[in-house]
């Protein structure tokens, strides 16, 4: 579309030129030069682009164009490297008619006669909005994930090293220039073996977000653990090219979850487990026992006469009495048997072993409280029932027999082992 009359568009091969131009997704625009720049020429997706019709554009100058976003630091450059002849190549904000903005890339050059003299100058713009704004988004993004706390990491398809944070590397203690073009084996404690990294891999390749915990190392040889979270970057194809990798150090979570859990399963007078654990093991025994194969035994134990003991010398006596007792009787168990305050004077051990042998260990206990457990004058004994797991038992079947044995040993004069 000519917009403005002049002797060069008469011109047969300007106006075969301009017909190509006519259709284009690109918007070009002739214009004329200073000192009073207007529109000389524009095509159809110029039209569409800014919203103008041919008649709002006759005789007037690109300056139309213009609004609040225009850098006019760029269309200085502009004037200058066109008074110098030059070309320019450049990006800029245009405004629609509706006053709405877009990003454009301009290509300007001018045209000359015969005589080299300009007489115009044609611009080619193309609109890269949508890419100015995926790289400012890029920029937002990259900025955002460097200032998170998390570890950030992404390698290629082979475990190379194409971007880190900041947090990553201030806590593994790299240099990123450093880390850029390295394996991320490089922070690999040593603590995992192959099949654990076998499964990672196979994980992430197979289309699957990891998530899992692992102990890494930093650059001075310090170990911590990470809980890791670890999946594939595609592009729009669909194609995958990274993959991702986010993680957090919960090393000093851990450590107070297992002082907490210790608190919790811990009883504080004699520092022995308390009955919370050891219900916790015995109902988890329960639940994944196989049809009566797996066997373990409980021993309940009881001290005789402890009320004569607390009303005759005090609670404090009676305190160091339960102190010691556990004292004794965990140095005469076994590594793997578990043995707990039940509540009050009362204990129970569990023993990964049949009736036979618990019954061994519970006498070697017992004679070891009446050999060294005393308070003043008077000396202390225990009594003693024992139970052996059945196939149906449940929680309540199981201690009740238990209970049934210690009952008896009480009945039967105390200071003995009952088996039921």
């Amino acid at each position: 579309m000519i917009v403005q009359s002049s002797e060069f568009f008469k011109e047969y091969w300007v106006q075969q030129f301009l017909k190509s131009f006519k259709n284009t997704m690109d918007s070009v625009v002739i214009t004329s030069t200073s000192p009073q720049e207007y529109f000389l020429y524009v095509n159809e997706a110029f039209k569409k682009k800014t919203g103008y019709t041919e008649k709002e554009l006759l005789g007037k100058s690109p300056r139309i164009l213009q609004g609040q976003r225009t850098d006019r630091k760029t269309l200085d450059v502009l004037k200058q490297k066109l008074k110098n002849g030059e070309d320019f190549f450049g990006t800029g904000t245009n405004y629609r008619k509706d006053g709405t903005n877009y990003i454009v890339h301009w290509h300007i050059t001018a045209l000359k006669n015969q005589e080299g003299e300009t007489i115009a100058y044609i611009s080619y713009q193309k609109e890269i909005t949508q890419e100015h704004f995926k790289k400012s988004e890029l920029k937002l993004l990259s900025s955002a994930i460097d200032h998170t706390d998390q570890l950030v990491s992404i390698t290629d398809l082979h475990g190379k090293i194409v971007y880190v944070n900041s947090a990553f590397c201030k806590k593994y203690g790299y240099q990123k220039e450093y880390l850029i073009g390295k394996y991320i084996k490089i922070v690999k404690s040593g603590m995992h073996n192959d099949s654990f990294y076998k499964n990672l891999w196979e994980t992430i390749v197979s289309g699957k977000t990891y998530n899992g915990i692992m102990t890494n190392k930093t650059k001075d040889g310090k170990l911590f653990t990470e809980q890791k979270t670890i999946s594939q970057l595609k592009d729009k194809n669909g194609n995958v090219n990274f993959y991702v990798s986010v993680g957090n150090d919960i090393t000093e979570v851990l450590k107070k979850s297992d002082e907490y859990k210790e608190l919790a399963y811990k009883d504080s007078l004699t520092q022995i487990a308390n009955r919370l654990q050891f219900d916790t093991v015995i109902k988890r025994k329960l639940l994944f026992k196989k049809n009566g194969r797996d066997t373990f035994s409980i021993i309940i134990i009881d001290i005789d006469d402890f009320k004569y003991v607390n009303d005759t010398y005090g609670y404090d006596k009676g305190d160091l009495v339960l102190k010691n007792l556990s004292k004794i009787i965990t140095a005469e168990l076994r590594h793997n048997d578990l043995f707990a305050r039940w509540g009050g004077e009362e204990f129970v051990i569990l023993i990964d072993d049949s009736v036979q042998n618990s019954q061994k260990i519970a006498q070697k206990v017992r004679i070891a409280i009446e050999k060294k457990l005393t308070v003043e004058v008077t000396n202390i004994t225990i009594s003693l029932g024992i139970t052996e797991l059945q196939k149906d038992d449940t929680y309540d079947t199981l201690f009740k027999r238990a209970d049934s044995a210690l009952y008896k040993s009480k009945q039967s004069g105390k200071n003995r082992v009952t088996i039921v």
